[in-house]
């Protein structure tokens, strides 16, 4: 993995990549000019689960490489201010629970599932369900069932497996 740092211009804070040899983004991490965090492992009320759609070329000038120690300290520091949130979702979905939730997004990682009455945010490994899904159901706000299998503490994310993704009662 690479570790950047970009300032856009004034007023747009400053920005920081995880990305790999082909420029995806695994994880990336604003500080707004106030200080407050957008980050790409939680849903942001304006930005949803900000995260570069395409390959980040790392050779353009405006940006900075940085050590992953940069990286990390920045991510953790934003980590740190859900770890209470964080343990009692752990302890709410221990291993082996059954959750039912909805499609957010879709990541490199894997599918970001919305977990009902938690807030919680799990990931599916996306190849593991797709084959036995119909492709018109591979969209946002699907329902999902699935089991717990572990965490990603990297993220905060719910680790899910059995994933199984039914027809959305409001697109039909």
């Amino acid at each position: 993995m690479k570790y950047l740092k970009d300032c856009p211009e004034p007023g747009m804070g400053t920005w920081y990549f995880e990305i790999d040899s082909d420029g995806v983004a695994y994880r990336q991490i604003v500080i707004q000019d106030d200080g407050t965090y957008i980050a790409s492992n939680r849903k942001h009320e304006q930005y949803h689960f900000l995260l570069a759609e395409k390959a980040i070329d790392d050779t353009e000038p405006y940006y900075t490489k940085i050590t992953k120690k940069e990286f990390e300290e920045v991510w953790s520091n934003n980590l740190r201010t859900f770890n209470k949130e964080w343990q009692q979702i752990k302890n709410a979905l221990p291993v082996g629970t059954k959750v039912k939730g909805y499609i957010e997004a879709f990541f490199p990682h894997g599918t970001l599932i919305h977990i009902f009455q938690h807030n919680a945010v799990g990931l599916a490994d996306t190849h593991s369900y797709a084959e036995k899904t119909p492709s018109e159901w591979m969209y946002p706000r699907h329902e999902v069932t699935a089991i717990v299998q572990g965490y990603d503490e990297q993220n905060q994310w719910v680790i899910l497996e059995q994933t199984q993704v039914f027809k959305n009662q409001f697109t039909g």
